[in-house]
């Protein structure tokens, strides 16, 4: 029966573990989309690159929730491409994620960027 106590404690927490990296992934690939959805469409649509920074924070609390959106926070920029000389918009969403294993107060950094070339100068 001490075994049985010692390999459960040993499989739940591997359990939380697989669980922690898992919403860790699907909350990098959510903002990811977002950021690169927010880029196409400051990109595309003539408007300012910091509305594709709140499209993708739109984005985000749909797929999140409202406080995981509070939490990363996207901003918008433009840049010029070096090869090309063309301009492209940049969304960029970074924030901090709560740990679930680690000891309470601990973040995990999540940083995405999307990036478009505009069709018009």
């Amino acid at each position: 029966m001490v075994e049985f106590s010692l390999i459960v404690v040993l499989l739940v927490f591997l359990l939380f573990a697989v669980l922690q990296v898992a919403a860790l992934f699907y909350v990098r690939s959510v903002a990811g989309a977002a950021a690169a959805d927010g880029a196409r469409y400051a990109a595309n649509a003539d408007v300012p690159p910091g509305e594709g920074a709140d499209r993708a924070g739109q984005l985000i609390r749909q797929g999140l929730g409202a406080g995981m959106a509070d939490r990363l926070p996207c901003t918008g920029g433009q840049l010029s491409d070096p090869a090309s000389g063309m301009s492209i918009a940049r969304v960029r969403c970074r924030g901090r994620v709560r740990s679930l294993l680690v000891p309470i107060g601990a973040f995990v950094t999540v940083d995405v960027t999307g990036q478009s070339l505009r069709d018009r100068p």
